[in-house]
C-alpha cells in the first residue's frame, strides 16, 4: 500500500512539474500595434515615414527592425534595426525612403520583433510616388586611333564634346547604366572589359584580355543592370555592377557569340563557328544552359525585341541590308519584309515601340519600317547614321554620325541640335538620374 502511495504521489507530482512547464511555455510573439503611418498614406522618394507604434510582450523583446516591401512582401530597401529596452517598447523612427529607384505604387511599412522564440510581424500599407525620371547626360564613345577609346558627354546646351575619360585599348562595345550611374567599355583584341563610376570618374572593376592574334572579347550585351560578354574561347558570361559574375553559358562547340540579346529571360545569341562562315542562332534557358539552335544567314546589326516570344534580326546577307524575325518558341526565323531593301549594308537599328523601328543605312537614309503594315519608308535622309538612340522622355531621336550627333523630334522629323566631333564616334548613351 505504501508503495502505490508513493507512485501516486510521484505521478502526481510529475503531472503538476509538466503543468507548471506548460504554463511558463513562451507560445506567443510580441503584439506590434501601428500609430503613424496611417493607412494608405502618400509619400514621396526622399520623404520621412515618421513610424510610430508599440510593441508589447509577456516576457521580453530580443529584437525590432523596420523595413519596407512591395505589394508582393519583396524587400524594397534598407532593414533599420531599433534598440530594444524592456517587454513593452515604443517606437519613434524616421524611416527615409531615399532610394530612387522605388517607383510609384503600394508599399508596406514592415514591423519586426522577435522574444527569442516567437516572431510577429505588422504591415502598414502606403503609397510611395516615385522620383521623375529625366535625362541627366548624353554620353559618346570615340577613338582615334585603335590604342585607345575615349568616353566624353556633350555638354547641357549642345554645343561642344567634353572629354571625360580614356581607356587604353581597342573598342568592340560600350554602354552606360542609368540604375547603377556606370559607364561600361569592352574591347576587342586589346581593350578591356571595365566598369567606371560616372559620380566619381574612377574605376569599378577591370577584366583584362590575353592578348593574342585572335580576339579576346567577341560578343557584349547590357540591360541597364547586368553585363554579358562573350569570348573567342566560347564562354559567355554575366557580371554585376561589381564585375562579379553571376551567369554562365557557353557556345556551341567550335562557335563563338557576337551580338546577344535577351528575350524573356532566354539568352539568344549570333554565333559563329571559328573555322569558317557558318552561322547559328543559339538559345539558351535562363539558367544558361543550351536550349535550341537554328541556322542563321545574318551577320546581325542588332537584335530588337518585338515581345515575349519574338526578337526581330536586323543585318546584312552578303553584305545587303535584310531584316528578319525570330519566333524563339518555334526556332524559326521567316522574313516579315519579303521585299528587297535598299541596295548596300545596314548600319543601325532602333526599337522605337513593338510595331516601328529605324533603320540606318548605308546610303545616308534613315528608314522606318512598321511591322503591321509591312512597309519600309524613308524617315530620313543626309544622314548615315552609325548608331540611332531614343528618348521617349522627350520624344527625341538621336542620330550617331562618325563625326556629329545630331538630334531630332521623333513626330515632326524636325532637326533640333546638332554637335560636331574632331573624333570618330562609335557610339552614344543617353544616361537618365534612375
Amino acid at each position: 500500500m505504501n508503495a502505490v502511495n508513493k507512485n501516486y504521489v510521484g505521478i502526481l507530482l510529475l503531472i503538476i512539474c509538466l503543468y507548471s512547464c506548460k504554463k511558463d511555455e513562451d507560445a506567443t510573439g510580441p503584439k506590434i500595434t501601428f500609430s503613424t503611418p496611417i493607412e494608405n498614406q502618400t509619400f514621396n522618394v526622399y520623404d520621412y515615414v515618421t513610424v510610430n507604434a508599440a510593441v508589447t510582450d509577456e516576457h521580453k523583446i530580443t529584437a525590432i527592425s523596420i523595413s519596407l516591401v512591395d505589394a508582393d512582401q519583396h524587400l524594397v530597401h534598407v532593414t533599420v534595426p531599433l534598440p530594444v529596452s524592456s517587454p513593452s517598447t515604443s517606437i519613434s523612427y524616421q524611416y527615409l525612403l531615399d532610394n530612387i529607384h522605388l517607383l510609384t505604387g503600394i508599399y508596406y511599412i514592415k514591423i519586426f520583433a522577435t522574444d527569442g522564440i516567437n516572431d510577429s510581424y505588422k504591415y502598414q500599407k502606403i503609397y510611395v510616388i516615385e522620383v521623375p525620371k529625366t535625362l541627366d547626360k548624353v554620353y559618346v564613345i570615340s577613338n582615334t586611333s585603335a590604342a585607345q577609346t575615349n568616353l566624353s558627354f556633350i555638354d547641357p546646351v549642345f554645343s561642344s564634346i567634353i572629354p571625360f575619360h580614356t581607356f587604353s585599348g581597342d573598342h568592340l562595345a560600350s554602354s552606360v547604366s542609368s540604375y547603377y550611374q556606370q559607364a561600361y567599355v569592352c574591347g576587342n583584341y586589346t581593350g578591356a572589359f571595365s566598369g567606371h563610376v560616372l559620380q566619381f570618374n574612377g574605376p569599378r572593376f577591370t577584366i583584362s584580355p590575353t592578348l593574342s592574334s585572335n580576339p579576346y572579347f567577341t560578343g557584349y550585351y547590357n540591360d541597364d543592370k547586368y553585363n554579358y560578354v562573350a569570348r573567342y574561347n566560347g564562354s559567355i558570361r554575366g557580371y554585376d555592377y561589381t564585375g562579379t559574375s553571376i551567369y554562365s553559358a557557353t557556345a556551341l562547340i567550335g562557335y563563338y557569340a557576337k551580338k546577344i540579346c535577351f528575350n524573356d529571360q532566354h539568352l539568344i545569341a549570333e554565333e559563329k563557328e571559328v573555322l569558317t562562315s557558318v552561322k547559328q542562332l543559339v538559345t539558351y534557358f535562363p539558367n544558361g544552359s543550351f536550349e535550341k539552335s537554328c541556322s542563321l544567314t545574318e551577320d546581325v546589326v542588332a537584335f530588337c525585341e518585338k515581345d515575349a516570344g519574338n526578337v526581330f534580326v536586323f543585318g546584312n546577307t552578303a553584305g545587303q541590308a535584310s531584316l528578319s524575325l525570330f519566333d524563339r518558341s518555334n526556332n524559326n526565323i521567316w522574313s516579315p519584309y519579303p521585299f528587297p531593301m535598299a541596295a548596300g549594308g545596314m548600319l543601325s537599328a532602333l526599337k522605337i515601340d513593338a510595331d516601328t523601328y529605324l533603320i540606318g543605312h548605308s546610303n545616308g537614309t534613315i528608314y522606318k519600317y512598321q511591322y503591321s503594315l509591312g512597309s519600309v519608308t524613308t524617315y530620313l535622309t543626309g544622314y548615315t547614321a552609325v548608331q540611332l538612340k531614343y528618348d521617349d522622355l522627350s520624344n527625341r531621336l538621336y542620330v550617331v554620325e562618325v563625326n556629329r550627333v545630331s538630334t531630332f523630334d521623333y513626330t515632326s522629323v524636325s532637326l533640333v541640335n546638332t554637335v560636331t566631333s574632331t573624333e570618330n564616334i562609335l557610339d552614344a548613351h543617353l544616361l537618365y538620374n534612375r
